[in-house]
């Protein structure tokens, strides 16, 4: 991360998105989120988009990150389209001005002897990026200092570990992706004999708060994947929890006593109010050699997420042809409205808005206690 820009600690407030009365669409803005993994950036300036603002994220000649909004501040040409020459600063492709990772000018070609480039004026909006365990995080409120560390991916190590990152762009609001991550009952349907599938079993959720997020345990869970599960006579059943993380995280974690463990970490960056992209980064350890691991996740992994991308897509055209949602949610629905709540909560707390009064009502349209078990058969 970039020391010494001069970012405020305390930052200039930024509303909610706006516009989108009747869906929940929410961004918390004082919190990090994933811009691309480290493979993803090479030597030319990258282009994502944070929530409907362009940005370039580059590497300076220290190897440190630059993250400026995508609009040079002279005719706003993208600098994405531009080059990272020797010295390290990003040259828009335009007129030739160059800024170095804080967002400063630092020359104007053509400029006369004793005409500064670095002018205010001059200034391209920054955000302020670091890089860890293999990704490119970028905080969310520009031209501040953040406040806080991204979040940690979980550590698996040892023989038979091993690790696999995909990435997919879902047609839903961020709040959309990150229950569907988070939901245990769509996929006896949804992904019937993929994932779950065969006899229902009882089965009972945990949930409970956490900082700065929630967590479902799943407990009486047999062993099995799709149709194929344990006998019913079986006492083998998976150690399984769900978790979610502000402002984007989902989590999954799957463990068998002894014989593997599969932690799900799902990174999701709000590309606009009704477009996510999401990095699957799976760790696993089993008994079985990580080489013969690998295929079957993968394999496993990228059919569940077409299927569940598909489902969105069309939640998504239904929200958005009738105005917007009318759910109507039930005990089954462990983690999706605690998570609606924790993300408006996020972010309407950034406004000021911290009373329970004013995080009621439409703030919060699902109130109920976060500590809940449930049984139910999947």
């Amino acid at each position: 991360m970039r020391a010494g820009c001069g970012w405020a600690v305390s930052p200039v407030i930024m509303g909610a998105v706006n516009g989108h009365e009747g869906a929940s669409v929410a961004f918390p803005a004082r919190w990090w989120y994933p811009a691309c993994t480290t493979r993803e950036l090479g030597t030319r300036p990258l282009t994502t988009t944070l929530m409907e603002t362009p940005l370039a994220i580059f590497r300076d000649r220290r190897g440190g990150l630059g993250a400026l909004v995508d609009r040079c501040p002279h005719r706003n040409y993208p600098p994405s389209l531009g080059r990272v020459i020797p010295d390290g600063v990003l040259e828009c492709g335009y007129h030739g001005w160059r800024f170095d990772a804080c967002g400063n000018c630092v020359t104007v070609p053509g400029l006369l002897d004793g005409q500064e480039a670095a002018a205010t004026t001059r200034r391209a909006v920054s955000h302020a990026a670091v890089e860890r365990d293999g990704i490119v995080w970028v905080w969310g409120e520009p031209e501040v200092a953040p406040t806080r560390e991204p979040f940690p991916l979980p550590l698996i190590s040892g023989r038979g570990a091993g690790e696999v990152v995909f990435r997919y762009d879902l047609d839903c609001s961020l709040h959309a992706a990150l229950e569907n991550a988070l939901d245990v009952p769509h996929t006896a349907f949804l992904h019937r004999g993929i994932f779950r599938g065969g006899n229902p079993r009882s089965i009972t959720a945990v949930r409970k708060e956490l900082s700065d997020g929630v967590e479902a345990q799943y407990l009486g869970e047999p062993v099995g994947m799709g149709p194929i599960r344990a006998r019913a006579e079986s006492q083998r059943t998976f150690d399984h929890w769900d978790r979610f993380f502000l402002p984007s995280i989902a989590q999954i974690e799957y463990a068998i006593e002894g014989w593997a463990r599969v932690v799900n970490t799902v990174l999701h960056l709000p590309l606009s109010p009704y477009r996510t992209r999401a990095w699957f980064v799976v760790r696993y350890w089993s008994r079985l050699p990580a080489s013969v691991v690998r295929p079957a996740v993968l394999l496993r992994g990228k059919q569940i997420l077409r299927q569940d991308a598909r489902a969105l897509a069309a939640q998504t055209s239904r929200i958005r042809a009738f105005g917007g949602e009318r759910y109507t949610s039930t005990d089954l629905d462990i983690l999706g409205n605690a998570i609606w709540r924790l993300l408006r909560q996020a972010e309407r707390s950034e406004s000021g808005l911290t009373t329970a009064a004013e995080l009621g009502g439409n703030g919060d349209r699902h109130p109920e206690p976060v500590e809940r078990t449930v049984t139910f058969n999947v």
